[in-house]
């Protein structure tokens, strides 16, 4: 059954293939999973195109025999690991964009990182991910990505013909909804807040509560950037991961008016930080900057509300609670985007709800005029 062509050779049970390699004529045996690969028409196909990526990569410098043929003896090979620590170290990206990325190349080390470049499978990538069934849509569809760009550049660089996860379709997820608190619950929070914890976390929840910052924002705030007399702050840093950064998620500044609620927190918040000028807001504990949010929640924000017997939602959900304050006390959506920072579109798409239930009311007040005149012509008669 032999037979030689375009450095492939067929043989009995087994398959072959020919070329030169820095001078020298190789010869190397197709193995499968230990084996000799079968010379099933399937496998003679792919020993073809295997036999052509291999002469393109020599013509390109780019071809390592032992990453084709592990069993060479030529010394170990690229790795998915290696090539995910490539891609990682030719990033130019925040540090807290890094550390999402990290984390993503620690999750496909672990998993797939021992594996030779070349014989890394879309099977492999949808494999691990079947049996993770705890992660999120969209943490899976962040790692995914991590994954496929680090293997895009393995395919600029001549490493690979192609990517093996460019065409992993995404994992379904729905974005978690706003859950605002309600006027009760917000007052409950604020009241348990000033009685067990008076001060600068009473001061800075309400703070927050009233003006819907977001937390890399509420931490970073400058006295430099507060003008009470105006009532406004200026928002044009963020604190993420305990690093400061001249920018907000957005990377655009914004000027936030103060209602009086919020005017009255930062005035009691003057004694304990503006002598120093720098942050607004420490922790009370350290007179540090808050770095992060779990030392809030851990230490007074789950307490509180557990003590209260109010539903668990993270602090993120103040923002909702101001946007959605906004929007009932008859705000125009155009100026509440504007103090979140949000662009008109998102913020219309995020909070479609309030909006509507307010156009409902107002529709159902329209019908029950119209019903009003012919009720008082009936009393009539």
């Amino acid at each position: 059954m032999g037979g030689e062509g375009k450095g492939v050779e067929v043989r009995a049970t087994s398959i072959r293939l020919f070329f030169v390699f820095e001078g020298q004529r190789r010869k190397e045996t197709l193995m499968l999973n230990g084996k000799p690969m079968a010379p099933t028409p399937a496998n003679i196909k792919y020993a073809h195109r295997l036999a052509a990526e291999i002469r393109q990569r020599i013509r390109h410098g780019t071809f390592s025999l032992v990453e084709y043929f592990p069993a060479s003896g030529q010394g170990p090979g690229l790795t998915v690991a290696s090539q995910l620590e490539t891609w990682l170290q030719a990033q130019r990206v925040e540090h807290s964009t890094r550390a999402g990325y990290a984390s993503a190349v620690k999750f496909w080390a672990g998993a797939l990182g021992d594996k030779a470049l070349r014989g890394l499978v879309k099977s492999d990538v949808m494999t691990v991910l079947a049996h993770r069934p705890d992660l999120s849509g969209k943490t899976i569809n962040n790692y995914v990505s991590v994954l496929r760009q680090a293997l895009d550049l393995a395919v600029d660089d001549n490493l690979l013909t192609e990517n093996p996860a460019a065409a992993l379709p995404p994992a379904k997820h729905q974005k978690e909804p706003p859950d605002p608190f309600s006027a009760d619950e917000a007052a409950a929070i604020l009241s348990a807040l000033h009685q067990r914890h008076p001060g600068q976390v009473a001061n800075m929840t309400e703070f927050w509560m009233w003006t819907g910052l977001r937390t890399s924002e509420i931490f970073a705030l400058q006295w430099g950037n507060v003008d009470l007399r105006s009532g406004a702050v200026l928002i044009s840093e963020a604190m993420v991961r305990g690093e400061y950064k001249d920018s907000t998620k957005t990377n655009t500044a914004r000027t936030v008016r103060l209602n009086s609620r919020a005017k009255e927190a930062l005035q009691r918040q003057r004694a304990f930080t503006q002598p120093a000028g720098a942050e607004v807001f420490q922790d009370p504990r350290y007179g540090t900057p808050w770095i992060d949010e779990r030392a809030f929640r851990r230490s007074y924000w789950t307490p509180t509300l557990k003590l209260l017997g109010i539903r668990y939602r993270r602090p993120y959900n103040m923002r909702h609670t101001y946007a959605t304050a906004m929007l009932m006390a008859g705000m125009t959506p155009a100026f509440c985007a504007r103090q979140l920072g949000h662009s008109v579109e998102m913020f219309l798409r995020t909070y479609a709800r309030w909006i509507d239930n307010q156009r409902d009311d107002a529709e159902m007040d329209r019908l029950e005029s119209s019903l009003e005149v012919p009720r008082k012509k009936q009393t009539r008669l």
